[in-house]
């Protein structure tokens, strides 16, 4: 709740993320049950997980959930969403991407299911339609304050699927009926490519889905401008040069140098705030005035 009142206290917003790590955790955090859930006993090839120890480690064969399961799970969603209400966020954006448990009901090759939630397109956006449902139904958030996040090209987490430029416009046009607060599209290739199939686009995603898009991964002030301009998203995310640059708006508008995004270990490892928070806002030079003086300057000698 600090965080969220010193964000309230700048006069912006703030949105809480929720998660199930699924087959990317480890048996180590569920020391009840000593095992790892997932749609099906698929282990996450490549790659390493953590244990609670915080020792790397390979990746564990999770255990297909049951139907009971998935509903104590859904059920979890609803709660968290709700605790996320208390401490004063303004919505939730279910995370559904790279590979963690919602993206891997989601996908055929990760979910081999013969039940409700395997097989179509239909029964494996099941889970996702009753979590969305039941974040709305628990009153945590109306359905303008929750949003969705996608990844339908990314190989985070040993992901992809041969079908996935049909299954996800399939997916966003189901969420298209719910009037969501937006739909987070990682459609940029930068964080890996899968190659199972075509790409799919936030254009691909615009010819099915009415509601704000937001557009991720990769992005410059260019290509997300002119993506905003084409129609095909109306909002852009940027992640590791805005921890970089603090000041990433301001360096946007007046033409001022980016510097490069965050390394990988400030932004995934333990290193506290250094690399993370401490980076430097820009300094003009002697002379080098914002474009906002520049107008100001130029309205004033105009009246003059």
């Amino acid at each position: 709740k600090t965080i969220v009142d010193r964000v309230h206290a700048k006069g912006s917003v703030i949105y809480l993320q929720l998660w199930h790590m699924g087959r990317q955790t480890h048996s180590s955090f569920h020391p009840a049950t000593g095992k790892i859930a997932a749609p099906s006993a698929i282990k996450m090839g490549g790659g390493q997980t953590k244990t609670a120890a915080k020792e790397h480690v390979e990746p564990e064969t999770p255990t297909a959930m049951t139907v009971e399961e998935i509903r104590t799970t859904v059920a979890d969603y609803a709660a968290a969403a709700k605790l996320a209400a208390e401490a004063g966020f303004d919505g939730v954006e279910v995370h559904s991407a790279n590979g963690y448990l919602l993206d891997t009901f989601l996908q055929s090759g990760t979910n081999t299911r013969t039940d409700a939630y395997g097989g179509s397109p239909e029964n494996r956006f099941r889970m996702l339609k009753e979590v969305l449902e039941a974040i709305i139904a628990s009153g945590a958030f109306p359905a303008n304050r929750v949003a969705v996040r996608l990844s339908p090209n990314g190989a985070f987490g040993d992901m992809g699927s041969e079908d996935n430029d049909t299954m996800f416009p399939y997916v966003a046009e189901q969420l298209n009926a719910y009037g969501l607060a937006y739909l987070h599209v990682m459609d940029g290739l930068g964080f890996g490519y899968h190659q199972k199939c075509r790409a799919v686009t936030c254009a691909d995603i615009r010819g099915v889905y009415d509601g704000l898009i937001m557009a991720n991964v990769g992005l410059t002030r260019d290509t997300a401008e002119g993506m905003i301009r084409s129609g095909a998203v109306d909002l852009a995310c940027f992640g590791r040069i805005y921890m970089s640059n603090p000041d990433l708006v301001e360096r946007f508008a007046n033409d001022w140098p980016v510097e490069e995004g965050a390394p990988y270990e400030t932004w995934w490892g333990e290193t506290a705030e250094k690399g993370y928070t401490d980076w430097p806002f820009y300094q003009p030079k002697d002379g080098e005035k914002s474009k906002k003086e520049e107008e100001e300057k130029n309205d004033k000698e105009a009246k003059e």
